[in-house]
């Protein structure tokens, strides 16, 4: 192994423990939509995947990250307010930031993941746009082991057809009742 496969490795494990405290971070801040540490962490993460992946030369990669950041530090800096379309928009970064990454371990190409949409959504947010949402990126598919197939197969009409085996009875045990508080109402989506 080369010491740029080694780089790339080692890019790997840390982006990938960044995105899933990214995506901690982002439930978090639903809940504290101002919080400038959640925000200045987030921000940290998508810098650092940004500045590496422009040092390897994954300009799709840098590309997306980029315009993130852009975002990030308008939120940051109290220029823009936390709200569902920002919230959809940076999870849509993310899951793209993922399947390239996914793209990069497979054989340490960005494979054929599309930035263009979402990079469009965040320049549309940024501009005061409505963004169309982006669509959902696939991830990039692992290499499955080939599946074995059993030589007797029952074809799906017959299983259909088939009488289904009777449930067992459900018994409930004896149990004192248990006072419940009843469910805070959900505030609203915007």
């Amino acid at each position: 192994m080369d010491d740029n496969e080694d780089i790339v490795r080692e890019f790997l494990v840390e982006s990938y423990e960044n995105l899933d405290q990214l995506d901690r971070d982002l439930v978090e801040l639903e809940g504290e939509p101002g919080s400038r540490t959640l925000l200045s962490s987030i921000f940290r993460t998508v810098h650092t995947i940004k500045g590496t992946s422009g040092f390897l030369g994954f300009g799709r990669l840098e590309r997306v990250t980029h315009v993130g950041e852009s975002l990030l530090v308008e939120l940051r800096d109290g220029k823009r307010e936390m709200d569902q379309r920002t919230t959809d928009v940076l999870l849509s970064i993310t899951d793209t930031v993922r399947a390239i990454l996914g793209a990069v371990e497979q054989d340490g190409t960005e494979g054929e993941v599309d930035v263009d949409e979402v990079v469009a959504a965040v320049e549309a947010l940024r501009s005061g746009q409505v963004p169309a949402a982006p669509a959902a990126v696939e991830p990039v598919p692992e290499a499955a082991a080939p599946v074995e197939v059993p030589e007797q197969v029952e074809p799906v009409s017959e299983a259909l057809a088939a009488e289904p085996e009777p449930l067992a009875p459900v018994v409930e045990p004896a149990a004192e009742p248990v006072a419940v508080a009843p469910a805070e109402a959900e505030p609203a989506a915007v």
